[in-house]
């Protein structure tokens, strides 16, 4: 079981997120590299909207294949390219999140590895079986 720890002695966290998960003793850690806005067909999504609706399809994916799910996710880094994305980002999160509120930080970035990425997001899940 996952343990969110949000004291009150620190401001709330500023977006869908907590300020530190407790992992526990003996969970299995799965590492997701970064991870863009491409289909299963090899294209990459057209506009910050579809690629990061597609990102959070791949990364269930990842997730998936390790039998765990969102709810397994301790950490994500998101990467965008305007600040002004946070607002969608964050709806993202409610959608797919389903409550759960892994750490989290986001960064405005000046390029990511290919002209037409927008977004890019890897994450940290951990799982005791």
């Amino acid at each position: 079981m996952l343990t969110a720890h949000n004291p009150e002695t620190i401001a709330a966290p500023v977006a869908y997120c907590s300020q530190g998960i407790e992992v526990p003793a003996g969970a299995r850690t799965l590492h997701i590299a970064g991870v863009v806005g491409i289909t299963p067909e090899k294209t990459v999504e057209i506009g910050f909207e579809a690629q990061h609706r597609r990102i959070w399809l791949n990364v269930i994916e990842v997730l998936k294949s390790a039998n765990m799910g969102v709810e397994d996710l301790v950490r994500l880094n998101v990467f965008s390219l305007q600040a002004s994305d946070v607002f969608m980002v964050s709806e993202g999160r409610q959608e797919f999140l389903g409550g759960q509120k892994p750490a989290s930080t986001y960064l405005a970035v000046s390029g990511l590895a290919r002209p037409e990425f927008l977004v890019e997001m890897d994450a940290t899940a951990c799982k005791v079986d």
